[in-house]
């Protein structure tokens, strides 16, 4: 009996031993084959981080407080130099965890922070980009105040024609805009304050109110007298419409003109009783050198209004609708039309 007890000891503690050194060959294995990453020199990382944005892996870099420097490095790139920055943020939904590493599998790259910024930036840069970074940044311009155009009206001047009193002189003002960039690109710019640092001085025109002699007035094809009106004052007029529709047929300077649409609807405001088409063929005929506001330009299939200083205001095509050029935009002038007659003194 006695003999059974000691031999069934040494077998216990015979196996507890045994145990003792599978569980240090072991760790010894595990240590040994413990999963890792590298650095590109080929230091290890046994727990690196991962940071991803939405789910896309961005880089992996040894450790939490490194991510977070990485991230802070790339927002602060984006931000403008010039102006003040309102805010800044990124789309995606940003993670850093720990990288799952295998046994047996190629250990991944560890990148330096400088090496994890430069990545992000690059594919910024390129078409599919994984993080977005938004600022908006307040940003001063100077820019031109054009003076007001004041006219006065004087029985100095016959009806329809205009005299310079004062040139008028520009402004300048401070516009800040708060411009949004979007991986370091213009997305939008939006007005959000200005302030005037040096007033305009209005241009002052005279506006003629003496009647004209009889013999002066223009007529159209049916015999009734032409309206009157200043060339400039029309050019003011058809201005207001710039930036609206081009409609073939059109008359409307709100919702769709052609090119002689837009000059009928501008002359029949001021109470021009002219035809729908045929300009061309009406009124006195002046070369380019004598052209005054509110002339009219004709071109092969093309009308236009003389707006002064080698510009026209016209309805172009549908693809700029009613809008300023040069007078030579549209091509070759066939001629110039004037409505109104020079004073007879």
């Amino acid at each position: 009996m006695l003999e059974n007890i000691i031999h069934y000891k040494k077998m216990y503690i015979a196996l507890l031993i045994a145990l003792a050194f599978v569980v240090a060959a072991g760790l010894v294995f595990n240590q040994l084959v413990k999963p890792y990453a590298v650095y590109a020199d080929g230091t290890k990382v046994e727990d690196p981080c991962i940071v991803s944005a939405d789910g896309k892996e961005l880089f992996i870099v040894e450790n939490e407080e490194i991510a977070s420097k990485v991230i802070r490095d790339v927002m602060e790139s984006y931000v403008a130099e010039d102006g003040d920055l309102d805010s800044i943020q990124i789309d995606e939904q940003l993670k850093i965890e720990d990288k799952t590493l295998f046994v047996g599998v190629k250990p991944p790259t560890v990148l330096t922070e400088e090496e994890a910024v430069a990545k992000v930036l690059e594919d910024n840069a390129s078409e599919s980009p994984k993080m977005h970074v938004m600022t908006k940044t307040d940003v001063d311009i100077t820019e031109k105040v054009e003076p007001e155009t004041v006219y006065e009206k004087t029985d100095e001047l016959y009806s329809g024609n205009m005299e310079l009193k004062a040139e008028g002189a520009e402004g300048e003002k401070i516009v800040t805009n708060e411009v949004t960039l979007v991986n370091g690109e213009e997305t939008d710019s939006e007005p959000v304050a200005e302030k005037v640092t040096q007033e305009p001085v209005d241009k002052v025109i005279y506006l003629g109110t003496k009647s004209r002699p009889a013999d002066t007035a223009w007529h159209d094809y049916s015999g009734s007298p032409f309206g009157e009106a200043d060339g400039m004052e029309m050019v003011n007029y058809g201005m207001q419409f710039v930036g609206n529709p081009y409609r073939y047929g059109g008359t409307s300077l709100t919702h769709g003109t052609d090119c002689s649409g837009f000059i009928y609807s501008v002359y029949r405001h001021f109470g021009y009783s002219v035809p729908r088409l045929g300009f061309y063929k009406m009124g006195k005929g002046v070369c380019l050198a004598e052209a005054k506001p509110g002339d009219v330009v004709y071109y092969p299939g093309h009308y236009a209004m003389y707006a002064g200083d080698g510009k026209i205001v016209h309805a172009y095509n549908s693809r700029r609708g009613i809008c300023v050029t040069s007078v030579h935009a549209p091509g070759r002038i066939l001629t110039i039309r004037r409505f109104v007659e020079e004073p007879v003194e």
